[in-house]
This record gives C-alpha cells, structure tokens and sequence, in this order.
C-alpha cells in the first residue's frame, strides 16, 4: 500500500502562520501539491516556496520534472491558440507528483502521461520564450519546446565584451541583475510575442521590469507569462492591466497553481527565530571521502541557451552523454546535478539514465541560502555548500565568483544518493570544481562516489555580438 506523504510545508504554518490558499476557479492543480515551505537567510523575505517538480532543490524522478514543464507548455499553447486544456492531464499529474512524494515509482503512469502530453504539443516558432535565471532556466525550455519556439534566458553571467541587449531587476532576491546575450538579429519580432517563463510568480515585479525593459527596445503586442505558481495579490493583477493598458499591450498569465499566500506581519522575525531554534548541522561526512571520475563524452560542443537556442533540447547529445555515464554507475541511488543556470540538458540526461535505473533523481546547485531544518514536514531537510566555480564574471557585484553555493536535500529521510553524476557548465575549468572547498571537495565528503562529466562549450563569435538590433 502506497504511503501518503507529509506535506513539507506544515512546519513553517505551524511555527510562522504562514498558510497557502488555492483559488480552483484559475488552476488546475493545488497550490500544496506543486510546493512546500522553507526558510531561507534573505533580509528582504523570509519564506521560500520549494517546488515539488523544478527538481531545484528537491532531487526529483526528472519525468515528473519534464511532464510538469510540458504540461504549462500546453497551456501556454492553448493560450495561444485559443484550446483549451484536457482536465484529466492535469489530475494524472497530481498523482504522479504524490506517488513520487510518497516514496513509490510512478514509472508507468509518468510514460503514458508525458506520451499524452507531447501528442498535444505545438509549432509556433514565431513566438519568443525566454526563461529567468537561474531558478526557471530549464523549466522555460521544456516550455519552449512544447509551443515550438525559439529560446534564451536571462543570466547573471557577464561575457566579456558582449553587449546586453536588456537588463532588468529581481528586487526580492539575493541575486538582482538579469541581462540578455541573444545573437540572433531577429530574435524578436517588432510586434510580436513572448512568452516569460517563472517558477513562481509572488508580486509579479520582476515580470513587469522585463515587459518595460524589452518593450523599450522592440514593443511587442503580446506577452503570456506562464508560471508553475501565481500568488499575485488582487492589486498585483491589477498592476499588470495597468502595465498592459500604459504600453498598448497585451499581458495574459497562465499557471498550475494559483492562489494567496498569508504572511504574519512579523514574518522575518519569526524565520530568524526559528532558524535559530531548528537549523540542522550541514551533512556529516563519511568516514572515507569519495572517488572522484572524470568523464568527456565524444559530443559536439554545447551553446548555451543564454544566447538563444531552438526550443527542444539536443536529444542525441543527452542520449551520448547518458551512454558515456551509463558505465561507470554502481548500485545504489544516483543523484544527477547540474549546476545554477545549466539544467535542461543535464534534466535530460537525467531522464536517460533513468529509464534503466529507477533510482535516478535529478536536483541542481544553487545561490540561494536556505536554512535547512531536518524534518519530513520541511521542505530542506540537508545542505552542503562551496565555492563557486563559474567560469564567466558575475552580473552582481555583491556575489563573486567563488561566492558560496549551495546543493539541497542529499540526504532526506534518514537515506542518500550512493553517486554524483556532477554536470558542470559546458567549458567549466576543471582545477576550479577541485579546488579545495569546492564543489568535488564537498560532494565526495557524503558520497560515495563522485562523476564529473566535461563538456566543450560553444562560445559566441565575437561577430555575433554585432546582430543586436
């Protein structure tokens, strides 16, 4: 009989008050099955809702991951296209989500589920899809690749010498800056539309910087934000009519999960109370550190999407770098990790290996401090964290390239992942993810064993840089 899970967000009501809400009427799924609750270290907010499908910071069987992206991807088709949304696609992926939450293999139910959702896929390849880094990077690409369009997201890498096309801000977060580095010409057509893909929407002001930023450069007539999550107040919709009607625009949103959020009016008092009280000591490690191996699979050199790519992920160079890994695993759990803004390929990869191993999970590192409570009803349970090994200077002069890093949920539940498939950017040096108190370092601390795969980058052509309009 198949166990049901705790949800992870019961601990931070019970401690903070803090409650979510699902509005039916505009989703179609709960808002408690797509996230639970964490506490995080940010003097600007003190929650953080931790998505049950972005295989962020929660290591996630990546088909539920890809059959949640898609399933927004239809949304946004329909949206587009005027259709409307299958309700049973929906109900199927709630299930799936609880058999993956509640510990059993939702491996059967997930194929005919995600074969469901690509026969509705579309082609629309007029359209823009761009993704926010570093949080929504891979989700925006599966929802890119489901409409058919063209695809880059936002990065708080700075290229050298490159110049960006837009800039806008992210003022909750830790991490501000997002630019723009497309190298096609006509990545945008005057009067045209684009689709901005979040994980979550809780204000919506990030959303409307990017409207007015771009709209500033090449005006468009429609823009269809999709997210996994929308707790935008009454007021906060409003301001986006208004946005909408000041631009002589369109501006629609579409979501799994919508609803409200309910906050105490002391909220960041109480996170650091309760930080202070529960916080978890970071993974103990073994008594033995792990072997490390390096791996460069024999595939052509990967762009990376912050330049603007097709929509749908290189399904062979995912399959080549799955049979180049395949190999070297041994019995036991397998997490995949990729790293900040590089997940939809190493979310495939994923997916690969997954289908002749049940145990795969994938998760990515991140640059957000959460503070990690071990319990079942909290959303971060472990933590270990490290320098950073970005190759590329950062956007943000509060955060350096060694500035620390962090990877969620390797141990949960008392159990961890025997190996680390680590897939660093394409092109990342690696005498940087070895260096000491770096990302190597603290992953072979609490596995066994750790596979470092090394991909070739290809990097834009300083020709390219000219064709922004």
């Amino acid at each position: 009989m198949t166990s049901v899970a705790t949800w992870t967000g019961d601990f931070v009501h019970t401690e903070l008050g803090i409650e979510l809400h699902t509005d039916a009427a505009r989703s179609v799924m709960p808002v408690k099955t797509l996230v639970g609750v964490a506490l995080r270290r940010n003097p600007k907010r003190a929650q953080l809702l931790v998505s049950t499908v972005l295989a962020k910071h929660v290591p996630t069987v990546p088909g539920v991951s890809i059959a949640a992206g898609e399933l927004l991807g239809l949304l946004v088709g329909h949206e587009l296209d005027g259709g409307q949304l299958d309700a049973s696609l929906a109900d199927r992926l709630r299930q799936v989500i609880a058999a993956d939450a509640a510990g059993s293999q939702p491996s059967d139910d997930l194929t005919m589920l995600r074969g469901s959702i690509r026969a509705s896929a579309s082609h629309h390849p007029d359209v823009t899809t761009i993704g926010y880094a570093e949080t929504a990077t891979g989700l925006g690409q599966l929802v890119a690749g489901t409409i058919g369009s063209y695809y880059i997201h936002s990065t708080r890498h700075a290229e050298p010498g490159a110049p960006s096309f837009a800039g806008f801000e992210e003022e909750h977060s830790h991490a501000t800056s997002h630019r723009l580095f497309p190298t096609r010409s006509d990545w945008l057509t005057p009067g045209g539309t684009v689709v901005l893909v979040d994980d979550e929407l809780s204000t919506g002001t990030t959303i409307l910087n990017t409207i007015t930023a771009i709209d500033a450069v090449v005006p468009q007539s429609r823009w269809i934000v999709a997210s996994l999550i929308d707790l935008r107040s009454s007021a906060d919709r409003a301001r986006f009519d208004e946005c909408a009607s000041k631009l002589g625009t369109r501006i629609s949103v579409v979501c799994l999960g919508s609803g409200s959020i309910d906050l105490p009016d002391n909220v960041l008092q109480l996170s650091r109370a309760t930080i202070d009280r529960h916080a978890s000591e970071p993974l103990f490690a073994q008594p033995s550190p792990g072997v490390v191996e390096f791996v460069e699979p024999a595939v052509a050199p990967v762009r990376s999407a912050r330049f603007g790519v097709n929509g749908t992920v290189d399904a062979p160079t995912a399959q080549a770098i799955a049979a180049a890994v395949s190999p070297l695993l041994s019995a036991g759990g397998v997490l995949v990790l990729g790293t900040e803004e590089f997940i939809a390929l190493p979310m495939a990869v994923a997916d690969n290996l997954h289908a002749g191993n049940p145990e795969v999970r994938f998760s990515t590192t991140t640059r957000s401090p959460i503070a990690p409570i071990d319990r079942p009803d909290y959303a971060i349970e472990s933590s270990i964290t490290f320098a950073g090994h970005d190759s590329d200077g950062d956007t943000d002069d509060a955060q350096t390239d060694d500035a620390p890093r962090f990877a969620y949920n390797l141990e949960r539940g008392g159990s961890r992942p025997t190996t680390v498939v680590l897939m660093p950017e394409p092109g990342t040096d690696p005498a940087r993810l070895t260096a000491s108190g770096g990302v190597v370092d603290a992953l072979r601390a609490v596995v066994d064993r750790v596979i470092v795969v090394l991909l070739p980058t290809s990097t834009p052509l300083p020709t390219e840089w000219t064709a922004h309009p």
